[in-house]
């Protein structure tokens, strides 16, 4: 995963007086699993990005922006293989499917992400 840009968990967790452990306990692991999250050594699971949303109230993109970033160029890349893939054909269902993949590729724009 990229590294370039930091997970805000760190810093939630010291705004809001916790200690690792405490936050480790909130999410069932243990503080070192908790340090090594905090500081992207370790990939968050879903669990954990779901759990921070529900424990601090904002969204996997604020907590965790470089892997957000990492999902996202990624998926904007297969989408554009799935995109040229499907482009040949005419029948409805493909215009449908062409439909998303343009709004994915749209709403999550390298370009609109900071590098």
């Amino acid at each position: 995963m990229s590294r370039h840009l930091p997970s805000y968990l760190h810093t939630l967790r010291k705004q809001w007086g916790l200690s690792q452990p405490e936050l480790a306990a909130l999410f069932d692991v243990t503080a070192s699993a908790m340090s090594r999250f905090e500081n992207l050594s370790r990939t968050p699971t879903a669990e954990l990005v779901i759990g921070a949303e529900v424990i601090f109230g904002h969204s996997a993109k604020e907590v965790f922006p470089a892997l957000y970033q990492d999902i996202a160029r990624r998926i904007v890349e297969r989408a554009r293989v799935l995109q040229s893939s499907l482009e040949p054909r005419t029948d409805s269902a493909t215009r449908e499917k062409l439909r998303l993949l343009d709004e994915i590729i749209e709403r999550i724009e390298p370009t609109k992400l900071p590098i």
